[in-house]
């Protein structure tokens, strides 16, 4: 199943704080996890409610979805981008004779994106 990097901002009357949004993710942790949440990682925005999220879902409308069901309560704007394309080449850069990356590499870059 495809994974998600979405940029997600809650807005509303009035503005939605973080706090707001973790409150809803750990009441239903169970459930979010189910719909393909993995993890929310919140931007030091002042004034602003704004968080990365990577999600496991099968298309992007469901990607919104699950992140218009986090706080159903505020307006939601929602940009995200497929992080695993499939096995497309890497641009290779460097010496010729270098090895090729590590199969793994690209969960590895979503791991360190994620731990912050």
């Amino acid at each position: 199943m495809p994974t998600f990097v979405s940029m997600i901002t809650w807005s509303g009357d009035p503005q939605p704080q973080p706090a707001d949004v973790l409150d809803e993710v750990s009441g239903r942790s169970r459930v979010l996890r189910e719909a393909g949440l993995h993890s929310l990682v919140f931007l030091p925005d002042e004034g602003a409610c704004s968080a990365i999220m990577v999600s496991t879902c099968h298309v992007e409308v469901d990607v919104e979805r699950l992140a218009q069901s986090i706080l159903r309560s505020a307006k939601v704007d929602i940009d995200s981008m497929r992080f695993d394309d499939g096995p497309a080449a890497p641009v290779k850069l460097g010496r010729k004779d270098a090895p090729p990356p590590p199969s793994s590499y690209l969960s590895a870059v979503l791991e360190a994106v994620v731990a912050g």
